[in-house]
Parts: structure tokens; sequence; C-alpha cells
């Protein structure tokens, strides 16, 4: 076929518009018509064997005409050729510059000039018909000229992606991330910008999915799922950040598929491009942040190596870290002893906790030693150990006085101050090698009884008692070492007078604790307030107990003698003017004590009565 006007391309020129521009400068009806007189038919994409047709007819290189057509496997995202429509889409500023079709004005998600920032148009501005393949892209069928269909401003978001498919430098495109500003878009981008815009879908990014089409999309959605996701990638990465923010807000549970949806597994299996890392790194580093539900790293996707820093944790994780089981972490989180995220699932219950809860758990712990730790510290047995605790060494702390999830009973400082305070109170003298002895010692075996040993560390505890030697290659008190010389005279003083600590009485008579300070506070027992391990201690003279009890009686036991209350038994006892001790006002408190002499007395008034009666 011998052509009557032969043309070149221009620079960015589509293969399907120069073959419409050849075709009407030739004469032909359409492209459909003038390929069939050389032996071709229209269509997307043409093979190589056709497309050497097609250079030998209109005198252009094949090079130069493939370069042009979309294609199924094209390296360049702008060709594939399953992005691209039967329809075309016009800016109508270039039609009335140059009229002919720029390559991507088919492409489903190009849907704006980022040369004059409006709006491409597919319809007729006049009659609104659709502007085809084998229409003229000057003059529509009603003979409106397409170059006057109104110019509408392009968004941004729209611009931006024109701009990136195109690889045209323009200011939207900017606000993208930095690897996509200059170059060419990966093959793949409108994949993936299809994906994001399926699962963030605009303004609907907010709120999650229920329900998502994994069928082919049509060009038209293609187009706007597109948008959607160019959308979520401008003002990097605030746009982004904020919609994974509220879709993890706005869902809860452990499973990140159902909360945040399918697409990260693609994004880390199927788009390997090192144009997405800036992907893969904001979203790690928001799971990190602000998941609050479990990631399995197995399946996940996600490298472990980038998670080890992640601020939500599941019990298990949590247990390991503190050095516990997680069945103690998640009880402990259901039953609000720490803070946490408990989520009920049918039969199933998962609970997340938050990384800066779990390392205050860990500090809380380092600080109390239980009793195994305390005594390797101390560097005593366990025969010693039960000693100086009944001497009152240290101090048991209750479940009630300690921070959650702390096993430990003894607070740690206070037992390095023990071992501190008494290798600082070294008193050094020469004493001979057979006098000299350690806490180990204090024993039957020197002389000294049972009931003695805890006055003796009593008196070494206050420092009554000083060593006189330390043994630095033994660790904590055991390398203490005493002269027996004065632990003797000691027991000589003490057998005198036993001493009891306020723990004592609270075994031998069962009074409460709180009512036992109350009294010696009143000063109605009497006792010997000593500094111990900083701390004021009590000890109670055994024949200040015996005042004690020859002289009051607590009301609380004469009622469970009687069988009744306290406040029973003191209304029955007001009209003899029996009144409590050193209590002001009215009602009744706890530790209320009596005076004997005042019940022999009311006892006195009440025979008389009876007697007189």
């Amino acid at each position: 076929m011998t052509l009557l006007v032969s043309l070149q391309p221009y620079s960015d020129e589509s293969l399907s518009g120069f073959l419409r521009r050849v075709s009407e400068r030739n004469f032909a009806p359409s492209v459909g018509a003038f390929l069939k007189c050389i032996g071709l038919k229209s269509r997307l994409t043409y093979s190589e064997s056709e497309l050497a047709r097609l250079s030998s007819e209109l005198g252009v290189g094949v090079a130069e005409l493939t370069r042009r057509q979309v294609q199924q496997e094209s390296i360049a995202a702008l060709l594939q050729a399953k992005h691209h429509g039967r329809s075309v889409k016009i800016c109508p500023l270039c039609i009335a510059h140059a009229p002919y079709e720029r390559i991507g004005w088919t492409h489903g998600a190009i849907t704006a000039c980022p040369h004059h920032e409006v709006r491409l148009v597919s319809h007729c501005g006049a009659c609104d018909h659709p502007i085809g393949r084998d229409s003229s892209l000057e003059i529509c069928r009603c003979g409106s000229a397409h170059a006057h269909a109104p110019a509408i401003a392009a968004s941004r978001g729209e611009l931006a992606l024109s701009a990136l498919l195109l690889d045209v430098d323009h200011v939207a495109r900017h606000s993208l991330p930095l690897a996509w500003q200059r170059g060419l878009a990966p093959v793949d981008i409108v994949d993936l910008l299809s994906l994001l815009g399926r699962h963030f879908p605009g303004d609907a990014a907010l709120a999650p999915q229920s329900k998502i089409s994994s069928g082919k999309p049509t060009i038209d959605v293609l187009g706007a799922r597109t948008l959607s996701g160019i959308e979520l990638m401008m003002d990097w990465p605030n746009r982004f950040d904020n919609a994974l923010a509220m879709r993890l807000k706005s869902t809860e549970g452990p499973g990140l598929a159902k909360r945040l949806g399918v697409w990260y597994r693609e994004l880390h299996q199927r788009y390997l491009n090192t144009a997405y890392d800036c992907l893969r790194n904001a979203l790690v580093q928001h799971l990190s942040e602000g998941f609050d539900g479990h990631l399995n790293l197995r399946i996940s996707t996600l490298d472990p190596q980038h998670l080890q820093g992640k601020c939500w944790l599941t019990s298990e994780e949590a247990g390991r870290l503190i050095g516990m089981g997680s069945e103690l972490v998640r009880t402990a989180v259901i039953t609000g002893e720490i803070e946490g995220k408990h989520t009920v699932r049918g039969q199933n219950r998962f609970v997340s906790i938050h990384r800066n809860v779990v390392e205050q758990v860990r500090r809380d712990r380092q600080q109390y030693f239980d009793a195994t730790t305390t005594r390797k510290q101390l560097g005593v047995s366990k025969v010693v150990f039960e000693r100086l605790m009944q001497a009152g060494a240290l101090r048991k702390r209750t479940k009630s006085e300690r921070p959650p999830l702390v096993a430990g009973e003894f607070f740690a400082e206070e037992v390095l101050a023990l071992v501190a305070r008494l290798a600082g109170s070294l008193d050094v003298r020469d004493v001979p090698s057979e006098r000299l002895v350690g806490l180990h010692d204090i024993s039957g075996r020197r002389g000294i009884s049972t009931d003695s040993i805890c006055n003796v560390l009593h008196r070494i505890l206050a420092s009554e008692i000083r060593p006189v030697l330390i043994v630095t290659s033994l660790h904590g008190l055991a390398g203490l070492r005493f002269d027996l010389q004065d632990i003797t005279n000691n027991v000589i003083d003490t057998e005198r007078e036993p001493m009891l600590l306020v723990t004592d009485i609270v075994r031998l008579r069962g009074w409460k604790h709180e009512n036992i300070l109350q009294w010696i506070k009143q000063g109605v027992l009497g006792a010997v307030t000593q500094i111990h391990a900083g701390r004021p201690q009590h000890r109670i003279p055994l024949s200040a107990l015996l005042d004690f009890m020859s002289n009051y009686a607590v009301l609380a036991d004469l009622a469970s003698r009687s069988g009744s209350k306290s406040n029973h038994l003191l209304l029955s006892l007001k009209p003899a003017k029996v009144a409590p001790v050193g209590i002001a006002g009215c009602g009744v408190k706890r530790g209320v004590l009596v005076r004997i002499d005042d019940l022999l007395r009311a006892a006195q008034l009440n025979k008389r009565q009876q007697a007189s009666s």
C-alpha cells in the first residue's frame, strides 16, 4: 500500500494515536479500515510480525513503534496493557496546541495533564458522546471542537499520580515518598496503589472494610482505587500513619490481618522493589509503636528483626521479657492488677501489655529479693537466716505492700544496706583467734542458749556488739567475726530481762499489730524504741508486758469470753462509770482497753446494789 501522506510520530505520541493520525491524513474512514488495507486488524497490542508489517508500510522503525504501544509484559508502568481501556481521555489544552493522542491517555489511572494541571476529558463537552479510539481528537460528531471543552482544574492527587506515571517533574509529586519523586515509576506501582486504595478507599480509610472484592476491577474502578492509593501516599508519611492509626483504633482483637487487611502480606511477598521500602519501614514502625495485637512472626511476613522494639507485647512475650509465666501475666491483666488490654472472642482470651508497663514490672522485680536470693546476698545458712529474721534484721513485705507481679519479699536496698551497715561498724582490735566467732558460731556449741541467741543478734543488729574482723574472701555477713567475750557478756546481761518484739506479742497473744503500736504510743505498754535499718523498732521488756496485762484488759478479749460484742459490752459497763482508756469522744475504736481496777470497782458496786435490793 502506498500512502498519500507519510508521517512521523511525535516524541510523546502513542501508537494508537499515530495510527489514527495517519489514517485521517490518508482519508481512511477509520483506523480499522486503514489497517484492513494493509492486512491487519486494529488491536490494543500488536505482535512482532505485525509491528514489522506496520514499520514497512509506515516507514517508521520497529523499535520506535514498539516503545509507543501498550504491552502485556511491558517493563514500564505506563504501558501495562491491563491498565488501558478502549476509550481515550484528552487534555483540551493539549489538543488546542497540537491535536494528537499522547502516550498514557488511555491509561485508567491517568486522569490529569501535569503540564496544564487540568483533568482529562473522556466525553464531548457539548453532547457528552464518548471519545473512542476511532473518533477524531479535534471535532466531535456533533461538530463541537474538543479543544473548547471546559478545562477543570485537577486535584493534587490526580496531578501527583499522572506525573508519577508519566515521569514528569511536578510540585505535587514532591509530596510523595522520596524514592517516588524522581525517575520512572516501578512497573507494578499501579497494582500496589490499587491494592492500597482497595483497602483504604479515600475517606473511608478511617473505617475497616468488612468485605473487599478480589475480582478484576474495571478501568474506572482501577482509576478510583489508584487515586485513593496515591492520596494515601501524599504528604508522606503523615496520611499513611494517620490511616493506620485510625484503622487500628477503630478495631480490636489479636489478628493483624483482620484489623488491618491482608494487603501488608502482599506488600512483603509480592512488591519487593526497593522503592517500596518506605512503605515497609513505615508499616513496621507503626506496628511496633501502636499495634496492641499479636504478630505471629512465622506467618506475618514481617521481619522479626524489625519488631524487636515493638511497644505492645503478648502475655507470652511479656512473660519472657519479665522472666515469669505467661499465665501469671495474663491473669494480672484480666484482674486489673497491671494495665493492659483484654479482648474476649468466644472461648478465647487475648491480652496485650504495653512495653512501658512490662519494663516497670521488670524494674520492680529487680528491686526485691526472694528468700533464697536474700540468703545468698547475706551469705548465711537457712538456720542463721531464720534467726536473723526472728531478731528483726529485715522486714518482709506482704503482697499488698509489693508492686504487682513482684514475688520477692525483701527490699533489695535494705538487704544490701544491712550488709554495708554491719560491715561498716567494724571495731578493729586484737582478739585471740580462738575467741573469734561468726554468725554461724552463735549457737549452743558455744554455750549460748536458744533463747539468748535472738537477744545476741538484736545487739549485733543494733551495733551494740560490733565485729572485730572481716574475712574479705567471704561474701556478705559470712565474713564478719565477733569477739566471743562480747557475746558471752551480753548473754549474762540479757538473761536478766527478756525483750519481745511486737511480732512476738502478736504471735503469743493474738493481738493486732496496729493495736500494740497504739498502746505503746499511748504509754500504757512500756517499750524501748531503737532505730534499726533506718526504721524505728519497738522492743517490749517482759516485765512491761506483765505490768500491762495486770493493769489493763483488752475489751475485745472480754467480749469474746462473754460471747458479746465490744460496743455492747462497753455500753453495759457505762452505768458503772467504766470508761475506755485514753479514748476521747464517742464511739468504739479498735484496741480499746479498760482498767482492771475499774472492772473490780464496778463488780463491787453491782454486789452492793444486789445486797441492798
